[in-house]
């Protein structure tokens, strides 16, 4: 039967050219000198098949298998050989094709074998299991060499047994039992490996379960101490900040109003004490106006006095007159009298008007810087009014805007002058504009209050300090040790050119000098677009490799994620940072204590103006009421002349009123006398008015007096009780800010939230606030008590009972394959049984006459060492020779002994057909008729079997279908002849 049909072989061994050897027959021989590689031949077929033994290739390593160089030809790179086979019979069972081409190459360069079915790349065992599906294995009797004859006839029976476990098929069972039973022993491992895991995670599951169960239970207490908690600080912050700004607004109103009162009382002191001073001047002016009035009166009383002599001695003059003539003196005199009285008075009437009109000018001009005084003293007390309340805002702000700072970051900056390389916080280093504040809110993070500081060194002070005095925890970034994230420089060129492109954030944003490292850090791989659609293009463009924030806070974030919608105020974390000089605390206080002083200097002149006015307006009031009566006296002496006139006229037939020419040239003593009476009159009016001003001036000071220190009595009284009540009001103010800040720390520092935050979320409902607050004290007792705990208990008792689980099912499993790997084995034993006997009995039947052929008579057996041990059991032979009676093999001569092997070869061919059979010199020790009965009984199996006979034997050589001469013209080459000639000429040939 035909079934190697080629051979292909280039760089194998010998063969530096590619060499085909096609067969054609079923019996073929192969012969030439020693030396000439007759064997490669085999050993390629051996190799190709996937032998792995450089021993059995005649190599120490795999190099020697490719050609190696000779004169004239450089070595070769690498072998390769092709098997083609006929598959019509399906011998290759699992291969559908008619021709099977199987392929190895071996790369020196690589050092790696590459196999190939079909051209089909595949894998070593998969060449190994086709060649046991053929029987063309190296333990098989498919390949058998003068050694492997002369080793079956004295090898051991447990060595002799191979041939026939290959032969019965049992290799392929006792591969797969080995198999099995390294899995048998990989699963015994595995299950002793495995329970000792098992086992010592078994040991820590109590503990573990313990420490869980008390985690879950801390967890349990503290997530609702938590949410009730967060639920109560909440609304209490909420509360406070109404009920402080309540308080706030009081206090801020009862300054006001103190400190307005406390001025007008400090600021009527000193109105009453200019009063007094004032007054004592006045009083001067009073006793030297009344010493005047004195004077003038003593002077008319004088005169008067002066004028009844006189009038006395001018009565005597006309005492001889008739009584007309008298009394006509008489009225004449009186006339001319009050005629010198209404001059005097009409003199003083116009004075009078004088003085009211520039009292009435003074009065205007007085009021006129009154009322701009005052409006000036209500502008500043506005503005001072409006400061404060600023002032008040932005030291409430400062108070509040600490809360939320870390409380450790804060503790470092207290006490930077204690600690080495602190730089600041980043919030106090950067600068960032306005139209940017959204977008790096949102890419800022909690970064804002990480504190800067030189080196790594300063910063592991810095860590030691907060823990050992307790003072929270920071996020420390040494300059010196940052290692930044950035975008490559090529990738920036592609970035910048995108629509919408803002620029990179660690660009946009400035900092400290020193301190580009620290951006860096932060913000290297963020990237600034104009508007959402434009961060979404550039992500799609860069494969979402880098985070990107538009201008209105929209963000898509590395790896596609996006996050965005509406932006709250309290979003914008850097609102309350810009730097204004207006907003200043200190300049502030400055202008308002400025203000102050200014007032102050308003006040003292509003309170000198209203004074002036005050008097001027008295003034005014007396020069009216002395003109109404100076009036009356004119009035009043106009009808005494007419009056006069009259009479006069009646007894003297002239008149004297209205008569303009009227001479006083002639005027007598008396007349004189009382010229100069309304004179001193007229003089002691005007003073009269001067003392009723002073003296009205200086009631009107003391009814002031009275009434400034009765007001200041009952503002001091007033100023006391508002001073107790913005006493008290602080003193709550103070107690709730405090309370506010315990809160609002809590809220930071426990739940990281601020009140922004606190405003936009929404709380359980609390029904019972102090129900609530004593569960909260409660649960705190509860935690307080349960101890310190690991959370991470909770996940690792979980992991670990998984594992538990994981491991008690592959126990289960493991112990069920190896129940089923311990019944696979078994099942293997009696098939293995089964076989090796069915074969031994077969060939047993088949030897005897396979001895007879070959020995020309005689007989042998196949005999087991250990009969009740088939599975391992050594094959011993009984042979007896013709005419011989042999008690041990190795009594037999070699001839003799290859024959037994031979023939028991063939016995075992003859039960169990193989596709092919490799003989190499196998008949060399026999003699000449021996290799003729050989050569002709191996033509019996032709029909099953093909065979490739390297020989050096006529006998041999003359029964072969077709000869291949090998030989080596060129040294270390082998070169291939087809001697397809008849046997008559090939034996000229070879004794030639």
């Amino acid at each position: 039967m035909l079934f190697l049909k080629q051979i292909r072989a280039t760089g194998f061994k010998s063969f530096a050219d590619t060499t085909i050897l096609n067969f054609t027959k079923e019996m073929i021989g192969v012969v030439g000198p020693n030396g000439s590689g007759k064997s490669n031949i085999t050993d390629s077929i051996r190799w190709a098949l996937g032998e792995q033994s450089n021993k059995s290739l005649r190599g120490s390593n795999m190099d020697d298998i490719v050609f190696s160089g000779s004169v004239g030809r450089p070595a070769a790179e690498y072998a390769e050989v092709t098997l083609v086979f006929d598959n019509q019979r399906d011998i290759f069972s699992t291969l559908s094709t008619d021709i099977v081409e199987i392929t190895r190459k071996f790369s020196k360069k690589n050092r790696e074998s590459e196999f190939y079915i079909n051209g089909v790349k595949c894998k070593l065992r998969d060449i190994q299991d086709i060649a046991l599906e053929t029987g063309l294995t190296k333990s098989s009797i498919a390949i058998i060499s003068q050694g492997t004859i002369s080793r079956f006839a004295e090898a051991k029976p447990d060595v002799r047994r191979e041939i026939f476990d290959e032969a019965a098929g049992v290799a392929k069972y006792k591969k797969r039992k080995l198999e099995t039973q390294r899995k048998l022993e990989k699963a015994s491992d595995n299950l002793l490996r495995i329970k000792d895991i098992s086992d010592e995670i078994g040991r820590r599951l109590p503990t573990l379960k313990k420490k869980a169960e008390k985690a879950e239970k801390y967890k349990h207490l503290a997530e609702e101490l938590q949410n009730i908690e967060l639920a109560v600080l909440a609304k209490d912050a909420l509360t406070y900040e109404v009920e402080l700004e309540k308080l706030r607004t009081a206090k801020r109103s009862l300054e006001i109003k103190t400190e307005k009162l406390a001025n007008e009382i400090n600021l009527s002191q000193d109105e009453l004490d200019v009063m007094l001073s004032k007054s004592s001047s006045t009083d001067i002016e009073i006793n030297e106006l009344n010493s005047s009035f004195q004077k003038i009166v003593e002077r008319v009383a004088s005169l008067k006095t002066q004028k009844q002599k006189v009038d006395s001695k001018e009565s005597e003059k006309h005492s001889e007159a008739n009584i007309d003539e008298i009394k006509a003196i008489n009225l004449k005199k009186e006339y001319d009298e009050k005629t010198i009285s209404l001059h005097s008075e009409k003199d003083l009437v116009a004075s009078f008007e004088a003085q009211e009109k520039e009292a009435k000018r003074e009065y205007d001009q007085i009021s006129d810087s009154f009322e701009r005084i005052h409006l000036k003293r209500q502008e500043i007390e506005s503005e001072k009014n409006r400061l404060q309340f600023k002032l008040d805002d932005i030291n409430q702000r400062a108070r509040t805007s600490s809360i939320s700072a870390s409380s450790g970051a804060k503790n470092i900056i207290e006490n930077k002058n204690r600690l080495s390389g602190v730089v600041g916080t980043v919030e106090s280093l950067i600068s960032v504009k306005e139209e940017y504040h959204v977008a790096f809110s949102l890419i800022t993070g909690n970064h804002l209050q990480s504190v800067v500081f030189k080196t790594d060194e300063d910063a592991k002070k810095a860590i030691e300090f907060l823990k050992r005095n307790n003072f929270g925890r920071v996020n420390a970034l040494p300059v010196s040790t940052l290692n930044p994230s950035s975008i490559a420089e090529a990738q920036k060129q592609v970035i910048k050119k995108a629509p919408g492109f803002i620029g990179f954030a660690n660009e946009l944003i400035e900092i400290k000098e020193n301190c580009q490292v620290v951006l860096d850090y932060i913000y290297g791989t963020a990237i600034v677009t104009k508007t959402f659609d434009d961060a979404v293009r550039l992500g799609r463009s860069i494969n979402y490799r880098y985070g990107i924030v538009s201008l209105d806070g929209q963000r898509v974030m590395p790896r596609g994620a996006m996050s965005g919608g509406s932006v709250s105020k309290a979003t914008n974390i850097f609102a309350a940072r810009r730097v204004d000089e207006s907003i200043n605390p200190e300049t502030i206080a400055k202008n308002i204590q400025t203000l102050n002083n200014l007032y102050e200097d308003y006040q003292k002149e509003f309170n000198a103006l209203r004074e002036s006015r005050e008097k001027s307006s008295v003034k005014i009031q007396e020069i009216m009421s002395n003109i109404k009566v100076s009036k009356f006296s004119i009035t009043s002496l106009e009808s005494n002349l007419e009056v006069l006139s009259e009479n006069y006229k009646i007894l003297t037939g002239k008149e004297l009123y209205g008569d303009k020419n009227v001479s006083f040239s002639n005027e007598s003593e008396s007349i004189r006398i009382s010229r100069e009476i309304a004179k001193l009159e007229s003089q002691r009016n005007e003073i009269s008015v001067k003392l009723n001003i002073l003296s009205n001036s200086r009631t009107q000071n003391s009814d002031r007096q009275h009434e400034i220190n009765k007001d200041n009595k009952e503002k001091r009284n007033t100023l006391n009780e508002w001073k107790d009540t913005l006493a008290s009001v602080k003193s709550d103010l103070n107690m709730m800010e405090n309370t506010n800040i315990m809160i609002l720390q809590k809220l930071s520092e426990k739940y990281n939230l601020n009140l922004d935050a606190v405003r936009q979320m929404s709380f359980d409902v609390i029904e019972n606030v102090e129900q609530t607050r004593a569960r909260i004290l409660e649960l705190s007792m509860e935690l307080k008590e349960i101890g310190d705990v690991s959370i991470d208990s909770i996940e690792e008792y979980k992991g670990e009972q998984e594992r538990f689980d994981y491991y008690d099912v592959q126990l289960k499993d493991i112990q069920e394959a190896i129940e089923k790997l311990e019944s696979i084995i078994a099942d293997i034993d009696i098939e293995m049984k089964t076989q090796f006997k069915k074969i031994v009995d077969d060939v047993n039947a088949a030897l005897p006459e396979a001895f007879k052929k070959l020995f020309n008579g005689g007989t042998a057996t196949l005999i087991y060492t250990d009969p009740d041990n088939i599975l391992e059991t050594g094959i011993d032979i009984d042979v007896q020779p013709p005419g011989k009676i042999i008690q041990n093999i190795n009594l037999l001569s070699g001839g003799e002994k290859s024959l037994v092997a031979l023939s028991v070869l063939f016995s075992i061919l003859k039960v169990r057909p193989l596709p092919l059979v490799i003989l190499d010199e196998v008949e060399a020790p026999l003699d000449v008729a021996n290799v003729t009965r050989f050569a002709k009984y191996v033509r019996e199996f032709v029909d099953v079997t093909q065979f490739i006979i390297v020989t050096h034997r006529e006998g041999t050589m003359e029964n072969c279908d077709i000869l291949f001469g090998v030989t080596m013209q060129t040294k270390g080459i082998t070169k291939i002849v087809n001697l397809d000639l008849k046997w008559d000429v090939i034996k000229k040939l070879l004794k030639n």
